[in-house]
Parts: structure tokens; C-alpha cells; sequence
């Protein structure tokens, strides 16, 4: 799949070593050294300044993991630490680079795609403000999903450690391909039309807002207007949040750990989880109905590839 798998595997034959890489984890190392490489091109072809320091300190935990993992398959012998320790590197690396190749698209000088959205909105019956109108009428029900809607990532860690400390290495290589391809398509998605949700275009009252603990609320939609309009002078690590409407990546979160978590014991619990993260996507993410099926759409077609691509070069299922 790539040299560096390749290469690996074929010492890993003659020393009587595993490789130090999965093919699948070092196709997965050459896609992100292939985004940063892209973060670099856009930033230099667009005078966008960067504050590289700031993303360089979060790459350290992120290659120690990776140098950790391979000693603990190469060296000691550990497989299950070595799973968990490049996927979680993988998941930090692919976050890092994503979101500053997302941020290097701001200032939006083509009209954003929010309007049309919330027009197909309004056809299918659906209103931002009033759904968040709705969910704040049960304010510990409104509390409670706004806790969930913020679970994505920590549901992602336990998806990875679960799946890696368990011994389920094909699992864990679908879940880092679909979470890593779906990540691509989102941002190249969102690249092409880009949409920052109704809470920058909707003013929720400040009663509301309070009442329910709104994560998306006016301050949050401020920030993603004044995005939109002006960017960032310098782009810090420290100054990024979600940005993206169209299509839910939050959405593709909870179908992964969902999916992935098939035929386990953390299956039940992720599942009611996940149903109850439906609504806070549409309330706490602030988030257009469409963005959802959006979400949907990708995991699918992420999914997908990433099952073609296991059948090839992936663990077989028998490892599992």
C-alpha cells in the first residue's frame, strides 16, 4: 500500500519482527504527511500567516505515540498497546492537520451555502430557532444533551482504546479508515461549498441561551461570522473550533463509534447514546437538518471504501 509498510514488512520477514507499521496505518501516516504538505502550500500561496510553533507542539504527543507504538509491536511485544498507541496518534494527527487545512479557507470570499440550506430547511418543516426554542422547554433534558454533543471525541478515545485493548485490530483499522477518509471528504465537501451553520445567521434569545447552557450560542455565532468575513490574522491552534455545517462531521462521529462497536458490549450504551446526539447535533452543534443527512451521506461512502480497501490490505477477519 505505501513504502513504508512495504519496506517495514519486508524487514519485519527477514528479522522475524511484525512490521513497525500496519499496510493500512502506513497509508494512513503518508495521507496526513500529504495534508500537512497541503497546509503548507495553501498557507504560502495565500500570505495566510500560521502560527506553526503552536502546531508543532501538538504534533510531539502525536509522534511519541507513534514511536511508542513501534517499539511496543517491534520491541516488546505488545500488541495491544502498540494498536492503541499509532491509532490514537493517527486520530491527533488527522485532527491537527484537517482542522488548520479548514481554517486556511477563511475569509470565505464566495457566498457560504447557509442560506440555501436553511431554505431546504424550511420545505422540509424545520427551523433552527424553533427547535432550540423546543429543547430549551425541558431545561435538564437540554443540559443533558448539550453534555452528550460535546462526548464526541472522548466517545472516539473509547472507541479506539476499546477496540485496541480488546485485540480487534481489523475493527480498529475500519474505524480509523472511515473516521480518517470521512474527515477528508468533509473538508474537501466544505472546501468546495462551504456553510457554518444557522447560529450564525439566527439570534437565540439571551434567556434561552442560558437556560439551556446553548453551546453554538451568540458569542460562538459572532466568531463564525466575523470568520467567514475577515479570518484570522495569524491561525493559532489555541483559536480553533468546529467550523463546519455541511455536512455534520459530529454526525459521522457517532455513526463510527456506533458502527464499529457492533457486536460488543459497548454496543447497547453507544447506541442510546448516539440516538440522543441526534438532537444535540441539531440544537447544541447548531446545525441545519440537511447538515445531518449530510453526515449520513459520508459516513456511507467512507465506510464503504474503507471496507473495499480492508478487503485488500486489511487484517483478516479471523484476527478479530
Amino acid at each position: 500500500m505505501t513504502d513504508l509498510s512495504i519496506q517495514s514488512g519486508r524487514q519485519a520477514a527477514r528479522s522475524g519482527k511484525p512490521p513497525a507499521l500496519t499496510r493500512i496505518e502506513g497509508g494512513l501516516a503518508v495521507l496526513v504527511g500529504a495534508l500537512a504538505a497541503t497546509c503548507v502550500t495553501v498557507a504560502a500561496l495565500t500570505g495566510q500567516q500560521v502560527h506553526w510553533s503552536s502546531f508543532a507542539a501538538g504534533a510531539v504527543p502525536a509522534l511519541g505515540l507513534m514511536l511508542v507504538g513501534i517499539y511496543a509491536r517491534v520491541q516488546a511485544g505488545r500488541p495491544q498497546l502498540a494498536l492503541l498507541a499509532i491509532a490514537n496518534s493517527l486520530y491527533l494527527a488527522f485532527t491537527a492537520v484537517t482542522t488548520l487545512l479548514i481554517y486556511l479557507r477563511f475569509p470565505v470570499t464566495s457566498p457560504v451555502l447557509d442560506p440555501m440550506l436553511i431554505e431546504i430547511d424550511a420545505m422540509l418543516g424545520y427551523s433552527w430557532p424553533g427547535f432550540v426554542e423546543t429543547v430549551a422547554a425541558w431545561p435538564t433534558i437540554a443540559w443533558l444533551l448539550g453534555w452528550i454533543y460535546l462526548s464526541s471525541l472522548v466517545q472516539l478515545l473509547v472507541l479506539v482504546g476499546y477496540l485496541a485493548l480488546t485485540n480487534r485490530p481489523r475493527a480498529l483499522s475500519g474505524a480509523l479508515l472511515t473516521g480518517s477518509l470521512s474527515l477528508v471528504l468533509t473538508t474537501a465537501i466544505w472546501w468546495i461549498a462551504p456553510s457554518v451553520g444557522p447560529a450564525a445567521f439566527f439570534d437565540i434569545p439571551q434567556d434561552t441561551q442560558a437556560a439551556m447552557g446553548l453551546v453554538t450560542d451568540g458569542a460562538y455565532g459572532a466568531y463564525l461570522r466575523d470568520l467567514v468575513q475577515h479570518g484570522l490574522p495569524v491561525i493559532r491552534a489555541q483559536d480553533i473550533v468546529g467550523t463546519i455545517a455541511f455536512p455534520s462531521y459530529h454526525t459521522v462521529m457517532a455513526l463510527l463509534v456506533v458502527w464499529y462497536l457492533r457486536g460488543t458490549r459497548l454496543f447497547w450504551p453507544a447506541l442510546a447514546v448516539n440516538a440522543a446526539m441526534m438532537p444535540a447535533i441539531l440544537s447544541h452543534g447548531g446545525h441545519h437538518l440537511v447538515d445531518v443527512a449530510g453526515g449520513f451521506a459520508v459516513f456511507g461512502v467512507a465506510a464503504w471504501a474503507s471496507n473495499c480497501i480492508l478487503r485488500r490490505w486489511g487484517p483478516s477477519p479471523a484476527e478479530d
